[in-house]
């Protein structure tokens, strides 16, 4: 008997081994005209989305990760997919099987792969190799496409949260997991509303190269003009918005698709109807504006009150800004006809201040031959402080023709914390000699000396809840001492990272399957933050919910300079109150807007304006652990009560 079991183990090792050495010769045989050997460096490969184990509710799956290796350029590194196949021991190669891109950067590659996988759990396998060393990471999905009842069951937003409870027909134990699960969480969820899929910014004679695909089918060659809006800097004076709005029945012709400004007017188009699997179909919009001014930050909210033809089902909300292009060449002086101008004479290329290899007055402005106060010459046009050689130009006295403003703030005492007295400036986060990209249009710098990842600052329409989504702010805020002011920065980090933090959090949010967004973690930052500054204390959005909010009373306005229950409660709540949607969840209302009652009479404490309306939401009570950190705990992580 031992000896036969001796056997197979043998013949088992014997196995992996065939499997390993068909993996590794495949690298060797992949393109080898493309392959740099690396001398000491392994490559690294890591899936940012989705998560192992993850449910996935659509055939077609696309996954996103990253790869990176220190002696060879991304470019070089091929990537392979393998998947295990019922009791086979060797995986099976499906790359083939499905679409694989890879988008170089410049010291990393971001990659996708989408393919169609049939209902049940899938267990892969992505192998990086640089020709001499490999690397691996592994995943396991389950694909689950069939619509369950209480999925099926729609309805439009119900502001009186008392109402919400589990129906008569909720009978199965999975129901009343469900139910149990909502009632221990701090939003509730809706489905199967319209959703804004993608929004791009396009020159406006191209609109018919738009192909709306299925949900996780990327185009073979998307176009280098086609921008995505978010946050996007440099745009061209004269291009247009395509957005397209995803929904399975018809939608609403009475009601404008984007709530403009007075400094944002324009045309809304409705083009065409794309049907796609699943029922669903694709709605594509244009919008024109009237004019766009050079150096300009244009915000873009979708109206809350876009609805299919019903009006039972509003669009899940959203907000994207962008910023248009400045003249970077000397000869440029007609700024208002600037959209006139061919492209030789206006900056398309990226360059945040200006092209230094022919139009080198620029590097005045901030340095002077003679002149300089410091090893880097600084000390031209507008000074030697770092702070003052941004701010001269960045505080809209320049006019929109050479700056946009990047803060706009009437309270000083609340205004921005990002600035020279906490030790942090401009060039943290932004480089201003490099040039930005599709990818990175804010020129973000590396996270450090040493990790050369280039920092990111991702929102709805990219982050996964992933702590790398956020590195633009983790990178400084993970509790280290900034060298200039020596003071210790505050550890947020931790509230993304540390898995006691993310599995109490309340603030963890798995994006509806209809909101066009693949959010599975922590809140985003933007969120509830502004980084350039706000008129509220710690920098905190008085629009909260991405929508646009003309009355005061509905926005988050800070008292005092203080963060204190006050300020916590007003705060919380301007998203806890039945109505404020993120990501498609909808934020419960802790008490009714007229009583100031609790909404559940079993927490009183959530009572406004009575003795126990007073008690902090951060009360180690409630939704902190206490100590000193509490407030920053319930903010980032808070913790989820399970009354009934």
């Amino acid at each position: 008997m031992n000896i036969m079991k001796r056997k197979h183990n043998n013949r088992r090792l014997i196995s992996y081994f065939v499997i390993w050495s068909v993996i590794l010769s495949s690298f060797l045989l992949y393109s080898p005209d493309d392959v740099v050997l690396s001398a000491t460096g392994v490559p690294e490969i890591k899936i940012l989305t989705p998560e192992t184990d993850s449910v996935v509710k659509i055939s077609t799956v696309k996954f996103i990760g990253r790869i990176s290796d220190d002696q060879t350029t991304p470019d070089k590194l091929p990537v392979k997919v393998f998947e295990q196949q019922g009791d086979s021991q060797q995986p099976i190669d499906i790359t083939d099987e499905g679409k694989l891109t890879i988008t170089p950067q410049d010291l990393y590659a971001d990659f996708s792969f989408s393919k169609e996988f049939s209902e049940g759990v899938h267990t892969l396998t992505f192998v990086v190799s640089d020709g001499e060393f490999s690397n691996q990471f592994d995943l396991s999905i389950t694909v689950h496409t069939a619509e369950t009842e209480q999925s099926n069951v729609t309805k439009a937003p119900d502001n009186n949260l008392a109402s919400q409870g589990p129906s008569s027909n909720e009978k199965t134990s999975t129901d009343q997991v469900s139910t149990m699960v909502s009632k221990m969480s701090l939003f509730s969820e809706e489905t199967d509303r319209p959703y804004m899929y993608k929004m791009y910014l396009i020159p406006k004679d191209v609109v018919d190269e738009y192909k709306p695909l299925d949900e996780g089918v990327l185009w073979e060659t998307e176009p280098d003009y086609f921008l995505p809006v978010e946050d996007m800097t440099r745009v061209p004076l004269d291009y247009i918005l395509l957005i397209d709005v995803r929904s399975t029945e018809g939608l609403t012709t009475s009601k404008p698709l984007i709530t403009v400004s007075d400094d944002f007017k324009g045309t809304p188009n409705f083009i065409k109807s794309v049907g796609l699997s699943n029922g669903m179909k694709a709605n594509i919009y244009t919008f024109t504006p009237e004019k766009l001014l050079p150096k300009t930050t244009y915000n873009v909210y979708l109206n809350p009150e876009f609805s299919n033809e019903l009006g039972d089902k509003q669009i899940i909300p959203r907000f994207l800004k962008f910023t248009t292009v400045s003249a970077s060449h000397q000869d440029v002086d007609d700024f208002e006809n600037l959209a006139e101008l061919p492209d030789s004479a206006r900056s398309l290329d990226f360059n945040i201040h200006g092209n230094y290899s022919n139009v080198t007055n620029a590097c005045s402005y901030c340095h002077s031959t003679h002149n300089g106060k410091s090893d880097k010459l600084e000390g031209g046009k507008f000074g030697n402080s770092e702070e003052n050689l941004c701010m001269a130009c960045h505080d809209g006295t320049t006019g929109t023709m050479i700056a946009p403003k990047v803060v706009d703030n009437t309270n000083e005492l609340k205004t921005n914390q990002h600035d020279q007295s906490s030790g942090s400036t401009c060039t943290s986060c932004h480089n201003p000699h490099t040039s930005g990209t599709k990818e990175n249009p804010n020129s973000f710098k590396p996270i450090s000396d040493t990790d050369s990842h280039i920092r990111t600052y991702k929102k709805a329409s990219t982050a996964t809840g992933n702590a790398d989504d956020y590195s633009v702010c983790l990178s400084c805020h993970n509790g280290s001492k900034d060298e200039k002011s020596q003071k210790v920065i505050t550890d947020i980090n931790q509230y993304y990272s540390d898995s006691i933090y993310i599995n109490q959090s309340g603030h963890k949010i798995k994006a509806t399957a209809d909101s066009g967004s693949n959010l599975d973690g922590q809140i985003p930052c933007a969120e509830c933050h502004d980084t350039h500054g706000s008129n509220n204390i710690k920098m905190i959005r008085g629009e909260l919910g991405n929508i646009k909010i003309s009355d005061d009373k509905d926005k988050f306005i800070s008292s005092g300079i203080e963060w204190n229950a006050e300020n916590e409660r007003e705060f919380c709540s301007k998203c806890h109150n039945g109505s404020t949607q993120i990501y498609g969840v909808t934020g419960k209302a802790i008490y009714d807007k007229e009583s100031g009652l609790a909404i559940n009479p079993d927490i009183p404490d959530h009572n406004k304006g009575t003795k126990n309306g007073e008690k902090a939401c951060s009360s180690s009570t409630c939704h902190s652990n206490g100590g000193e950190n509490a407030f920053r705990e319930a903010a980032h992580s808070p913790k989820k009560i399970t009354n009934p």
